[in-house]
């Protein structure tokens, strides 16, 4: 069977449609940026919705891989949806490739020399994504059951996206602002891959009702757990430019404090936290589906935004909105290709199910 009829059987044929338009929008939109001086834009919403895309499909097998080291029974059901999420890696490989040729043509790298130099820059995310993609694909893709990965793969993927995602972190986050330094940026974005994987996996697992009652209140339990540990993260590193108030780290803070940024910060804040402390914190709402869902997408919404905030006032100019028409279709395209990449492997177990 082609990929197209793969696509069409497992989504629909209105619904892969759409998501064919989607990839070809965002295609042009981020073609059509490249023109007129606005390429560093262009770039930054490229590369924020790849961090929250392929950070969602690499955390989701890092929440697979975890939970193979870790034998937790409740999270069974979610290891085929979580492996599937892997199929999403070649076209994060593709767009890589397009966002690594940038940093010699585009100046989304504010000073390539020393670390950022763009030779060194290329071929250290092209072998580390290429080691980390390589074995999500390899040992964890559709894997359940009888094809669990091994003990030995789930501790070397974990330990191998904490580094590679730190140095995603480095590189485009600090890339494009080098005025700032932050050890805590690595553990920051990670963490947000791993709860955006960790969601991703578990809307799923409710929208098909994979999870029993008890099911959703551990996962809902975890969830909780990981708000709350993000928002100590996130205010960990507030509280450090705050109360040191040195110009190099301050400067940071105060471009996502102007041109509407603020209104990002306070909906990052709300959307990946407060929702989920408040919707989750009493058990009874674990439990119920409708609940859990409208969490979990409010949070996957402000962990785009997050993306979007580390990365894009660094590349703009003064005065510019925050959110324009070709960031959105960007990430439209993103979410496109997402949904053509997963949706067949989700299906296929929702149909053997």
């Amino acid at each position: 069977m082609s990929w197209t009829r793969e696509a069409e059987a497992a989504l629909g044929p209105r619904t892969m449609w759409a998501a064919l338009a989607a990839v070809g929008l965002g295609a042009a939109a981020f073609a059509t940026g490249l023109t007129g001086g606005g390429a560093p834009r262009a770039y930054a919403a490229l590369i924020a919705s790849w961090l929250f895309f392929t950070g969602a499909a690499v955390g989701a097998v890092a929440f697979r891989a975890l939970f193979r080291v870790v034998g937790a029974g409740w999270a069974r059901p979610l290891a085929p949806m979580a492996g599937a999420s892997a199929a999403f890696l070649p076209a994060a490989a593709g767009v890589l490739l397009v966002i690594v040729a940038g940093a010699g043509v585009a100046p989304w790298v504010a000073q390539p020399a020393g670390w950022l130099a763009t030779p060194f820059l290329v071929a250290r995310q092209l072998a580390l994504n290429a080691a980390l993609f390589g074995l999500a694909w390899a040992g964890f893709r559709g894997a359940g059951g009888a094809g669990a990965p091994t003990l030995r793969a789930s501790v070397a993927y974990l330990l191998l996206f904490a580094v590679v995602l730190s140095i995603w972190a480095f590189d485009f986050v600090l890339g494009p602002a080098p005025g700032w330094g932050s050890t805590l940026i690595g553990p920051y974005l990670f963490v947000g891959a791993f709860i955006a994987g960790a969601g991703l996996v578990t809307l799923l697992g409710v929208a098909r009702g994979a999870l029993s009652e008890r099911q959703r209140v551990d996962a809902g339990a975890l969830l909780l757990t990981l708000a709350i540990f993000w928002a100590y993260l996130f205010w960990s590193q507030y509280l450090t430019i705050w109360y040191a108030n040195l110009p190099d780290e301050i400067a940071f803070a105060l471009r996502r404090g102007v041109d509407g940024w603020g209104a990002v910060v306070g909906a990052v804040v709300v959307l990946v936290f407060a929702v989920p402390f408040l919707g989750l914190i009493h058990p009874r709402s674990r439990k119920q589906p409708r609940v859990l869902i409208a969490v979990l997408v409010a949070q996957l919404v402000g962990l785009w935004l997050n993306c979007n905030l580390l990365v894009l006032p660094s590349l703009s100019a003064p005065g510019t909105a925050p959110l324009g028409p070709r960031d959105l279709l960007i990430a439209l395209g993103m979410l496109g290709a997402f949904a053509l990449s997963v949706g067949p492997g989700v299906m296929a177990d929702a149909a053997a199910r």
